[in-house]
């Protein structure tokens, strides 16, 4: 697996596309907010996907179409606009149930500066995926919504990505059968640009599924019960296009752990500890302080605006200050 941090003149979307199709799997970390985004840029990786089900909740709100379309294609707006790699997205049910919504989910997204989204399967009201009550539209339902999408895309930005997702798996009733027999069917009666199989248990029924939708780049995010992982080269070989990484799920359960101790303790003690270590490493890559390292402009650059841009009168005085060398 390799890494970048090139900059290009390339339409983000026109790179998101290129991903998708590279002969080898490319790892995508997947979290939620601006600051995940600029962490993944700056560890070198090419796109980053914002969570629809992660970002509900950080809303404070379960991950069943709570948010509306604009509420998530503002905040993707936010997260696309802080890094110079492309952002993918995920966009529910396109927000229908009509084809105008669902033209106008893609427009938005599009002027949003997002390089792709998906689209799943899923019957209103939708459900989490890997949760129990997930029910899907008929064929026709969703072949209509996909090729609505595409056909909006199609005005707009050729190169935006339009990814299929179904949930055949995992809905009432559903079976490997049935997710595959929708992804072929996806990939054959629309111009869906990718394939995206939810939930699957188990390596054998991915590398099945991957094998049955040849031609069209395809790709699965395993439940979260299945923790084993194939190596890089073994993904290329079944044909697995991008590999999610969810990097962010630390940025919830570690913080939970830190607040019991602190309970435990009814001290703020665990916390001085854990900072303690993490300035210990200062001056290493893995040292982020607070975590402005990864902003957009940096402090740096901000006071070089400043020097550039303010009148001597307001200049700030950086160097006789208490907090230089902090």
């Amino acid at each position: 697996m390799t890494t970048t941090t090139t900059t290009t003149s390339e339409k983000k979307t026109t790179r998101l596309k290129a991903l998708f199709h590279r002969p080898e799997t490319v790892i995508m970390p997947f979290g939620i907010m601006p600051i995940h985004a600029q962490m993944a840029e700056a560890a070198g990786f090419e796109a980053f996907e914002v969570s629809g089900g992660m970002t509900a909740f950080w809303y404070g709100v379960p991950d069943v179409g709570l948010l509306t379309m604009t509420e998530v294609v503002e905040h993707c707006k936010r997260v696309a606009d802080s890094v110079d790699i492309p952002v993918f997205c995920d966009a529910d049910t396109a927000y229908g149930p009509g084809p105008a919504s669902i033209r106008r989910t893609v427009q938005e997204f599009i002027k949003a500066g997002v390089a792709g989204i998906h689209i799943e399967d899923q019957a209103e009201p939708k459900k989490a995926g890997g949760q129990t009550g997930i029910a899907l539209v008929d064929d026709d339902v969703a072949i209509g919504r996909l090729n609505a999408a595409c056909d909006a895309r199609d005005e707009l930005d050729p190169d935006f990505v339009i990814v299929a997702r179904t949930d055949g798996y995992g809905a009432g009733g559903g079976s490997l059968e049935e997710a595959i027999r929708r992804g072929r069917l996806y990939a054959a009666e629309t111009g869906a640009d990718v394939i995206f199989y939810e939930g699957l248990h188990t390596w054998e029924q991915i590398r099945e599924a991957l094998a049955a939708t040849p031609g069209t780049p395809a790709y699965v995010i395993p439940s979260v019960t299945l923790n084993t992982r194939p190596t890089h080269e073994e993904l290329t070989a079944m044909g697995q296009s991008i590999d999610i990484a969810p990097f962010i799920y630390g940025g919830v359960i570690e913080p939970w752990k830190m607040l019991l101790k602190i309970r435990e303790q009814g001290s703020s003690a665990p916390l001085a500890e854990y900072m303690a270590e993490q300035f210990a490493q200062k001056g290493t890559e893995v040292f982020v302080g607070a975590g402005d390292r990864f902003v957009k402009p940096s402090y740096a650059q901000v006071r070089d605006y400043e020097e550039q841009y303010l009148p001597a009168s307001m200049q700030r005085d950086y160097v006789n200050n208490p907090n230089v060398g902090d």
